[in-house]
Protein backbone atom coordinates (compact mmCIF):
# COMPACT_ATOMS: atom_id res chain seq x y z
CA UNK A 1 0.00 0.00 0.00
CA UNK A 2 1.39 3.57 -0.68
CA UNK A 3 1.15 6.38 1.17
CA UNK A 4 -0.42 8.44 -1.15
CA UNK A 5 -3.33 5.97 -0.85
CA UNK A 6 -3.06 6.25 3.51
CA UNK A 7 -3.07 9.92 3.20
CA UNK A 8 -5.48 10.68 0.21
CA UNK A 9 -8.27 8.98 0.41
CA UNK A 10 -10.32 7.73 -2.59
CA UNK A 11 -13.76 8.12 -0.91
CA UNK A 12 -12.94 10.90 1.11
CA UNK A 13 -14.62 14.43 1.71
CA UNK A 14 -12.35 17.91 2.53
CA UNK A 15 -15.09 18.27 5.15
CA UNK A 16 -13.84 17.59 8.15
CA UNK A 17 -16.41 15.94 10.74
CA UNK A 18 -17.53 18.34 13.76
CA UNK A 19 -16.44 15.68 16.49
CA UNK A 20 -13.01 15.76 14.84
CA UNK A 21 -12.66 19.31 15.01
CA UNK A 22 -13.62 19.65 18.83
CA UNK A 23 -11.09 17.06 19.54
CA UNK A 24 -8.13 19.33 17.64
CA UNK A 25 -9.55 22.58 19.23
CA UNK A 26 -9.42 20.34 22.35
CA UNK A 27 -5.89 19.14 22.32
CA UNK A 28 -3.72 21.23 19.74
CA UNK A 29 -5.91 24.64 19.92
CA UNK A 30 -6.61 23.94 16.41
CA UNK A 31 -9.00 26.81 15.87
CA UNK A 32 -10.31 28.52 12.28
CA UNK A 33 -9.12 31.91 11.71
CA UNK A 34 -10.86 34.77 13.32
CA UNK A 35 -12.95 32.51 15.95
CA UNK A 36 -13.35 34.03 19.02
CA UNK A 37 -12.06 31.66 21.54
CA UNK A 38 -14.26 29.97 24.17
CA UNK A 39 -12.89 29.20 27.40
CA UNK A 40 -16.35 28.07 29.05
CA UNK A 41 -15.75 30.00 31.77
CA UNK A 42 -18.73 29.58 34.68
CA UNK A 43 -19.67 33.42 35.23
CA UNK A 44 -21.49 34.96 38.58
CA UNK A 45 -21.94 37.94 35.93
CA UNK A 46 -23.00 38.22 31.91
CA UNK A 47 -19.61 38.61 30.44
CA UNK A 48 -21.77 40.26 27.17
CA UNK A 49 -22.79 42.90 28.91
CA UNK A 50 -20.34 43.37 32.01
CA UNK A 51 -16.99 45.70 31.30
CA UNK A 52 -13.88 44.46 33.33
CA UNK A 53 -11.49 47.40 34.32
CA UNK A 54 -11.47 51.67 34.88
CA UNK A 55 -14.78 52.78 34.56
CA UNK A 56 -14.20 56.60 33.03
CA UNK A 57 -16.69 59.52 34.30
CA UNK A 58 -17.78 61.80 31.27
CA UNK A 59 -17.19 64.96 32.26
CA UNK A 60 -19.29 68.03 30.38
CA UNK A 61 -17.18 69.88 28.22
CA UNK A 62 -13.99 67.57 28.04
CA UNK A 63 -12.76 69.00 24.69
CA UNK A 64 -12.55 72.49 26.25
CA UNK A 65 -11.04 71.24 29.34
CA UNK A 66 -8.04 68.78 27.40
CA UNK A 67 -7.44 72.20 25.23
CA UNK A 68 -7.09 74.42 28.66
CA UNK A 69 -5.82 71.98 31.21
CA UNK A 70 -4.62 74.80 33.37
CA UNK A 71 -8.42 76.43 34.24
CA UNK A 72 -9.78 75.32 37.49
CA UNK A 73 -13.22 75.30 38.08
CA UNK A 74 -14.00 77.74 34.84
CA UNK A 75 -11.51 80.48 35.74
CA UNK A 76 -8.25 80.76 34.58
CA UNK A 77 -5.54 81.41 37.24
CA UNK A 78 -4.00 84.45 38.26
CA UNK A 79 -1.28 85.05 36.10
CA UNK A 80 2.31 86.45 37.59
CA UNK A 81 4.55 88.80 36.50
CA UNK A 82 8.18 88.32 38.01
CA UNK A 83 11.24 90.08 37.12
CA UNK A 84 13.29 88.66 34.09
CA UNK A 85 16.27 88.09 35.99
CA UNK A 86 14.15 85.29 38.10
CA UNK A 87 13.31 83.86 35.43
CA UNK A 88 16.83 83.46 34.02
CA UNK A 89 18.00 81.75 37.07
CA UNK A 90 15.18 79.26 37.24
CA UNK A 91 15.71 78.39 33.64
CA UNK A 92 19.59 77.95 34.65
CA UNK A 93 19.17 75.88 37.94
CA UNK A 94 16.22 73.99 36.72
CA UNK A 95 15.90 71.10 34.40
CA UNK A 96 12.96 70.16 31.69
CA UNK A 97 12.91 66.40 30.97
CA UNK A 98 13.65 65.68 27.43
CA UNK A 99 15.04 69.82 26.90
CA UNK A 100 18.83 70.74 26.41
CA UNK A 101 20.14 71.75 29.77
CA UNK A 102 21.23 75.63 29.54
CA UNK A 103 24.44 76.24 31.01
CA UNK A 104 24.55 79.79 30.66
Amino acid sequence: MSAKDLMYAKNGSLEEKPEVAAMYRKTHGNIAPGTQKQRDYDWQLNPKSHVFGYGEIVEPNGAGKAVAPERVDGYWPKTVIVKKTVEDQRAVTHDNLGQVKNCG
